[in-house]
């Protein structure tokens, strides 16, 4: 197994394989295919990392040195048996799939997990990015930390009982969060006032999460205890009986941990 990597395909073209497919371009390294069941989506990356589109998920092995699987995770192994027998590194992007999915045929295997949430048009600065990877061996571990490291200085091995619970965190802190972004807009949408009043909460909430620590920020109703508040609220959401269950759970969470 050689162990400078120059030349990388990837198995996808969705927000992760844009964003990696681009960023590793600019490190100079040399994109030398793109596969992805969408075959429009596979040509306007392809195009926008000066790449080709391979036509066949096979071609990805031609000329790489190691091939990047990003695409969902049921989908991992169906695409690994489909690239066929490959002698470099082939790596997985998720963060709650085990590097054995690529047990069975890959002999020099690892996983490339950045934790951060991508979108294909929304420029992200992949240098503050953390990446955790994993590997079937020291000498592929070695290999896939400096292609990680020519995008980022946080790099950290992580196994993938370590990778699911940050996966977990990851969730919390940022899909179920942006929920309540949701929510939250629902309700100030039903006020008629304007809809981004609870931005500057929003920013100065977060602000204070990324500066100390978060279970010492916590404020409100709950953290006071406040009852009568709280059974306030509820009252309000009686038209929205899963908004006042989740309310209602919330608060009894915020209210144990702080008794």
């Amino acid at each position: 197994m050689q162990k400078s990597i120059s030349k990388i395909a990837l198995a996808g073209s969705g927000n992760i394989a844009w964003h990696l497919a681009n960023g590793l371009k600019l490190q100079g390294y040399e994109i030398t295919g793109i596969w992805s069941r969408t075959n429009s989506n596979a040509l306007a990356l392809a195009e926008n990392c000066c790449s080709v589109v391979c036509e066949e998920i096979s071609a990805l092995r031609e000329n790489a040195d190691m091939i990047f699987i990003a695409v969902s995770d049921k989908a991992i192994e169906e695409v690994a048996n489909g690239i066929g027998k490959f002698d470099g590194i082939v790596v997985h992007t998720a963060g709650s799939v085990s590097v054995d999915v690529l047990k069975d045929s890959f002999e020099n295997r690892g996983v490339f997990y950045p934790l951060q949430t991508f979108s294909i048009r929304t420029p992200v600065e992949l240098s503050e990015v953390p990446f955790f990877l994993e590997s079937s061996s020291p000498e592929v571990f070695n290999s896939i930390k400096q292609v990680a490291l020519s995008l980022s200085a946080n790099v950290y091995g992580a196994d993938s009982h370590q990778r699911m619970l940050l996966h977990v965190a990851a969730v919390f802190a940022g899909n179920y969060s942006n929920l309540m972004y949701t929510i939250s807009n629902e309700l100030i949408k039903s006020t008629g006032l304007p809809k981004d009043i609870l931005l500057p909460l929003i920013l100065e909430t977060a602000r204070k999460a990324a500066s100390g620590d978060p279970f010492k920020m916590q404020t409100g109703p709950a953290r006071r205890n406040d009852t009568n508040t709280i059974e306030k609220h509820i009252e309000t959401l009686a038209s929205l009986p899963e908004y006042a269950e989740l309310y209602r759970l919330l608060a009894a969470l915020i209210s144990n941990k702080y008794k």
